[in-house]
């Protein structure tokens, strides 16, 4: 819970720094594609420590290509 904790608020240390900078230079692309970015990593960081169980994305690649595997070598057979 205490690593947690610590990966949210470096994940605000680290908006409240960059955050500002990128308004100054008027660039809402960037803040909105960092935004996302940083909140997608802090989620996924935060499930880590707290040892929740997150999927790999080679499961959904394995899920949707082994039928089409087997299929192929079904033809050779």
């Amino acid at each position: 819970m205490v690593l947690a904790i610590a990966i949210f608020i470096i994940s605000v240390i680290l908006a409240l720094i960059f955050i500002p900078n990128l308004k100054k230079q008027h660039d809402s692309k960037t803040i909105v594609v960092f935004s996302i970015l940083l909140l997608i990593g802090t989620a996924l960081n935060m499930g880590n420590a707290l040892k929740i169980h997150i999927p790999s994305p080679l499961d959904l690649i394995t899920f949707i290509f082994t039928p089409i595997k087997d299929y192929i070598v079904s033809l050779t057979k």
